[in-house]
């Protein structure tokens, strides 16, 4: 029960969430504004396995737990390191990805990339096992502005 409350909170976080309506006229009161982090994002996907993760393959690097039937709802995201220091992004965070296809929309950040990616402006989508392929380029990130 204890993992139920945070979770709801994500999930309802994640559905107010909109499309970037970035400096738009006429943007509706109360939806969330977004700033365009990066245009040049290269996108992949990861699985929850040792061979992928370390041996803790059911724990992000914020020690959130996995629980593969839930990969698809909780929206998990892995960012390179120094991506994220660049764009200030913390660990928590909700952000909005354009240009890959159905993983377009909100995730979390909850993991990062593994060190040998340092310096590549990449994020993971973490995925279901039995999905084994996916790569976009060019691939835009937004952040929530703070008000």
């Amino acid at each position: 029960m204890k993992r139920a409350l945070p979770f709801l909170f994500t999930l309802l976080l994640l559905s107010a969430c909109a499309r970037p309506q970035a400096g738009a006229a006429g943007e509706e009161p109360g939806t969330p504004a977004w700033e365009l982090m990066s245009k040049t994002t290269t996108a992949t996907v990861y699985n929850a396995v040792p061979s992928q993760c370390n041996e803790d393959c059911l724990h992000t690097a914020t020690m959130f737990r996995i629980i593969p039937e839930r990969i698809t709802e909780d929206r998990i995201l892995a960012m390179e390191r120094t991506m994220m220091a660049q764009l200030e992004i913390s660990y928590g965070d909700i952000v909005l990805v354009e240009g890959a296809g159905r993983y377009d929309g909100t995730w979390q950040v909850q993991d990062t990339m593994n060190k040998r990616f340092a310096g590549q402006h990449k994020i993971d989508f973490l995925v279901p096992e039995h999905i084994r392929h996916g790569k976009w380029k060019n691939v835009r990130v937004y952040k929530q502005k703070k008000l």
